[in-house]
């Protein structure tokens, strides 16, 4: 049996013990990018059913979590949501007003927010490859909020930003300019909207949300 070495935030299983941190929050984000992909090896059936119960109990244990970390497989989907994801960042290094943008679409659990996160994972590790050791935060990922409005929308980037706790004092242009300031400093290039159909069109709020 062949698991990642255990390493602190890991159990014995190799794989990693704290969920609690969704990629939707910085620090879950981080784990996400910098997460080791889960290995195991399937032990001969001989092999297997000569463990004994004490053995076989922490084998079972590993495959299970092995399988459920979903091993993400690059389709010819991924390939090309990256692969456009990647011109287009090339293409924005330039721009000094709007930006080029992307939206992909397809029905669900076809991979649409796999092949999102998997873009802004590569584009993470290339930019710590190339500014070892810098405090950037080069991607922002968050899911748009049900039936959301330009304040929802704001207060998404604060959470994942880890930005003090909004007042209801503050206005969406309030939250807006303290986020759009931490992620030029945090010199953010590529922002990931999942879910967008959760937008709310028929409602004024919906429809002036930035990124329809």
């Amino acid at each position: 049996m062949v698991v990642n070495a255990a390493e602190p935030g890991r159990d014995e299983t190799g794989l990693p013990d704290d969920r609690a941190d969704p990629s939707t929050r910085l620090e879950g984000w981080r784990r996400f990018v910098e997460a080791d992909p889960a290995v195991f090896e399937l032990l001969p059936d001989q092999q297997w059913q000569a463990l004994s119960p004490q053995l076989r109990k922490p084998y079972d244990k590993a495959r299970i979590a092995y399988h459920s970390e979903l091993q993400v497989v690059r389709t010819s989907t991924v390939k090309e949501i990256a692969h456009q994801g990647r011109l287009l960042t090339l293409l924005n290094q330039r721009e000094h007003g709007a930006r080029r943008g992307m939206i992909v679409s397809g029905q669900w659990t076809t991979g649409k927010t796999t092949a999102l996160k998997q873009l802004g994972r590569t584009h993470e590790l290339r930019v710590q490859q190339r500014y070892p050791g810098s405090d950037r935060i080069p991607v922002v990922y968050i899911t748009a909020p049900p039936k959301g409005s330009p304040r929802k929308l704001a207060l998404e980037f604060a959470r994942f930003l880890g930005l003090p706790v909004i007042n209801p004092r503050h206005n969406t242009i309030d939250v807006t300019s303290a986020v759009c300031q931490v992620m030029i400093e945090a010199r953010t290039d590529l922002v990931l909207v999942d879910e967008i159909h959760l937008l709310n069109h028929a409602t004024t709020a919906g429809e002036d949300s930035p990124i329809t």
